[in-house]
């Protein structure tokens, strides 16, 4: 599904289908808005990556020589992009984690613009070894007693591949969030969790989603989704559009092309996320919001077809 390189802000993500007729469908995400998450504050945003060996592949290093695509970079470089922009600072960190023979450690990547993020280099650890293990909790520390210090709201973004291997552990360190954090209102640091591939535990993701059930502690920390594969970038992110963006950006919104027809509206409330079909031959849509009207051009997509 071609995707448009810097969709005009606040859209976050525009994707275009094409179909037989000649027209395309158009998937449109507008930015979270950290606001609605956290309120008014000091916001920040990290993503932590698994740099584990079995996801070496999927940062170019197949083969005994190398040379496929590096999707984790692709994937860092969007998603940093996005959290960047959500963040006061405007700046987003990332780590490497699951690094080192144990898995037990993590390695910073760095923080970045949200201009700067498109360009990152993500290519897997340099001062640690690729693991050989899965131990999410320095990661999940990492999160909480670096980043989200003295921060009003911090959410942070979690890749992995593999099974965990310290779950219990990272249970009992969540448990103390959620009894540190509970009952504030909007919640102050909240976690996603991109299982990808097969090897995946999906129970796993589950039990961290719903381990407050029960225990009397009023705190959702963690959500949670599967994706098939690395190179499935856009239901990569619908999992944490899924999360972030809200379900209704305006009171009322319409879509229109180039030309002035409407090809979408919403009068009840125009959702984070829609989608439409634009007539053969448009080269950009407009989006009418009560606020402003935001352009997108679409041109690159045919130039590049």
């Amino acid at each position: 599904m071609p995707k448009i390189a810097r969709p005009t802000r606040p859209l976050a993500d525009v994707n275009l289908l094409s179909q037989a007729d000649g027209t395309h469908e158009v998937v449109v995400c507008f930015m979270p808005d950290p606001e609605l998450i956290f309120g008014e504050g000091d916001t920040r945003a990290f993503l932590a990556l698994d740099a584990s060996l079995s996801l070496k592949k999927m940062y170019g290093f197949g083969g005994p020589f190398g040379g496929d695509p590096n999707y984790v970079q692709g994937v860092a470089r969007k998603l940093g992009n996005i959290l960047a922009g959500i963040t006061l600072s405007g700046q987003a960190s990332a780590i490497y984690w699951a690094v080192s023979p144990d898995g037990g450690k993590i390695e910073e990547i760095g923080e970045f613009s949200e201009e700067d993020w498109l360009t990152a280099s993500v290519a897997g650890p340099v001062v640690q070894k690729w693991g050989r293990g899965t131990q999410l909790l320095p990661a999940i520390q990492y999160g909480f007693e670096q980043v989200a210090k003295g921060a009003t709201g911090t959410i942070g973004v979690i890749i992995t591949d593999g099974i965990i291997q310290d779950e219990q552990d990272c249970i009992n360190y969540c448990q103390n969030i959620g009894q540190t954090l509970a009952g504030q209102d909007p919640e102050p640091f909240k976690l996603v969790l991109i299982g990808i591939g097969e090897e995946v535990d999906e129970g796993q993701l589950e039990r961290l989603d719903d381990m407050f059930e029960g225990t009397g502690i009023d705190y959702d920390l963690w959500s949670s989704g599967m994706v098939a594969s690395m190179q499935n970038e856009a239901d990569i992110l619908a999992v944490v559009f899924g999360e972030l963006t809200s379900d209704i950006v305006a009171p009322t919104g319409r879509v229109e092309s180039q030309s002035g027809q409407v090809l979408a509206e919403w009068s009840d409330g125009l959702p984070g996320k829609f989608r439409f079909i634009l007539p053969q031959g448009e080269t950009a849509f407009i989006v009418h919001t009560p606020s402003q009207d935001i352009v997108q051009d679409i041109s690159e997509v045919f130039v590049t077809a």
